[in-house]
């Protein structure tokens, strides 16, 4: 059977959670799909977790002994990557029953459209689930970039289309999602699905939403700009 999805997950230091992430993947039914793995030099056990699941034919594993950094770890799995379709997977996260069933169906009766989402996710931080989180479309967002994009949570994208723009900018050290998203709302159509969640975010120390604000601030007015330069041929003095 040929593969349509290539789940792409690159894991740092996620022993606690990345096992898992794995059997949330791993569970999917109704689809054919990969799952693409690159240890990116964790210094925990997380190699030992993710080599267990060697047995499955589903799953490809890399293991780097250089930290390359989130964004060019997806960069190397997408080059290995066989599927028309992209899922960006961190190892902290989990897929609920169906997820990509649904996502498949939803963009490949759409040829036009290059990413599918869904409009809202679960966050968990430890135990405790937190309201779904609802997000913004990038396409309706044209003249409206200050107010934030589409995160990779929930996301299916077509790989001629991440082709198309190159990949991920691995001179960002995060919002790289954001930064995919907005170039990616240059080049193709997105389309939104409606109903329940069936994706969980996990918020905790380490990620983005763990850096300062400062720093938050200095990338997120870095990536408009350029937004601004692409299709403006301007930018903003902050």
């Amino acid at each position: 059977m040929s593969v349509w999805i290539s789940v792409i997950m690159p894991a740092r230091n996620a022993a606690l959670y990345v096992r898992e992430a794995i059997q949330s993947a791993l569970s999917q039914k109704g689809v054919s799909f990969e799952l693409l793995i690159a240890d990116d030099a964790s210094v925990d056990k997380t190699w030992d977790c993710i080599k267990s699941f060697r047995g499955d034919a589903r799953v490809k594993l890399w293991k780097l002994r250089r930290r390359r950094g989130a964004a060019a770890t997806r960069n190397l799995l997408l080059k290995k990557a066989r599927g028309k379709y992209i899922v960006p997977f961190d190892a902290d996260d989990l897929m609920l029953p169906g997820y990509l069933k649904t996502m498949w169906k939803a963009i490949d009766q759409r040829p036009a459209v290059g990413v599918v989402f869904f409009h809202q996710y679960f966050q968990k931080k430890g135990r405790r689930i937190l309201k779904s989180r609802k997000v913004f479309n990038p396409e309706q967002m044209w003249d409206l970039l200050g107010r934030g994009s589409l995160g990779h949570p929930g996301t299916m994208i077509r790989c001629s289309a991440i082709q198309r723009i190159g990949g991920y900018d691995s001179s960002l050290p995060f919002l790289q999602d954001y930064d995919l998203f907005l170039r990616l709302a240059e080049v193709t159509r997105f389309f939104c699905i409606k109903g329940k969640p069936r994706f969980f975010y996990r918020k905790r120390k380490g990620t983005i939403s763990d850096c300062s604000k400062g720093q938050y601030r200095k990338i997120f007015q870095h990536v408009l700009n350029k937004a601004l330069l692409r299709r403006y041929q301007t930018r903003v003095s902050w």
